[in-house]
């Protein structure tokens, strides 16, 4: 072989090499920029309770002045207006909080569910299901037998839209705990099948079964991180002032920032596990003027983000 071909395949083979050392390098790069860098969206009980936010429209826009990235869509009424609304400012549906009713044997989810499905496939938004039930006491695992087959139809439903369902656990409903949704989440067995990570509702769980959120919450987001999609926030004192339940939420939902429970050490948590998936902001009972709150609580975020960046 002639001596210049030898000098081409050389230089040929040295480009592709540095090409792959730098794609890998870059894909390294991009894996740090993301840890941490978790998505912001609000619940819909912050920016639908008061007159002046009653229209799908006025929602979504208060969402995106406010400066979150997303928003949640609570239940499945008026959800073509609520989606084009998303779309029209430049916004993403991170999840959907739908029902699952034990009790309804006939139908024991929303049959529109499917047809939302269809508009909203390809994307991040996903049902993040809450599961009740009047005959059957909170986590009772005898009932796995009866949720299951239903969270894997909703599940392989979801796939066909190339869709995720996640689970959200609930204080005093069937599906209270997040060991109830690990365990059920193990069950269904759907690679695109998981659950959320709820703050409020594990804090109030805890509290009721006399453990310590505090110390145990290291250890449940281990068991959490495998099946984790989605993650909520917000401001607590811990413990609640009461074990009143009419007043449970005064203490243990307050605007991000306030509160005694250290939430960037929370967060910071599932970011060094490298959790990079939604982070909404749960805003339920709170009676502050609500531009102001939801104002403070990106503040907080924003400046949670620069912490973690920062390395502190």
């Amino acid at each position: 072989m002639p001596i210049s071909k030898l000098v081409i395949i050389y230089y040929m083979k040295t480009f592709l090499h540095l090409c792959l050392l730098l794609c890998l390098s870059s894909i390294g790069n991009a894996q740090v920029q993301q840890k941490g860098s978790s998505p912001f969206f609000v619940f819909n009980n912050g920016i639908s309770d008061t007159d002046a936010y009653k229209t799908p429209a006025a929602q979504v826009q208060l969402a995106a002045q406010m400066g979150f990235e997303g928003v949640e869509k609570n239940g499945l009424d008026d959800f073509d207006a609520f989606y084009q609304a998303v779309k029209e400012n430049n916004l993403k549906l991170y999840t959907m909080y739908v029902e699952v009713n034990l009790d309804n044997e006939q139908q024991p989810f929303d049959t529109r569910l499917e047809e939302v499905f269809r508009k909203v496939q390809g994307t991040e938004a996903m049902p993040w299901l809450y599961i009740t039930s009047k005959k059957y006491k909170p986590s009772s695992v005898e009932q796995d037998a009866i949720a299951v087959p239903i969270l894997q139809k909703m599940a392989d439903m979801a796939k066909q839209y190339n869709l995720k369902v996640a689970l959200y656990p609930h204080t005093w409903f069937w599906l209270e705990t997040v060991g109830d949704a690990i365990r059920v989440a193990k069950k269904v067995n759907r690679p695109n099948f998981g659950i959320s990570f709820n703050l409020p509702h594990f804090l109030s769980t805890q509290y009721y079964a006399g453990e310590s959120p505090i110390h145990n919450f290291q250890t449940w987001a281990e068991k959490a991180r495998p099946y984790l999609f989605a993650v909520s926030v917000n401001g607590a004192d811990y413990p609640p002032a009461t074990a009143d339940r009419s007043k449970l939420w005064d203490s243990l939902i307050k605007p991000l920032g306030e509160g005694n429970y250290d939430t960037y050490q929370y967060l910071k948590t599932f970011w060094d596990m490298g959790f990079t998936g939604p982070v909404g902001l749960q805003c339920y009972n709170i009676k502050q003027d609500k531009t102001d709150h939801l104002k403070k609580s990106v503040r907080t975020w924003q400046s949670y983000q620069k912490r973690y960046a920062a390395g502190k």
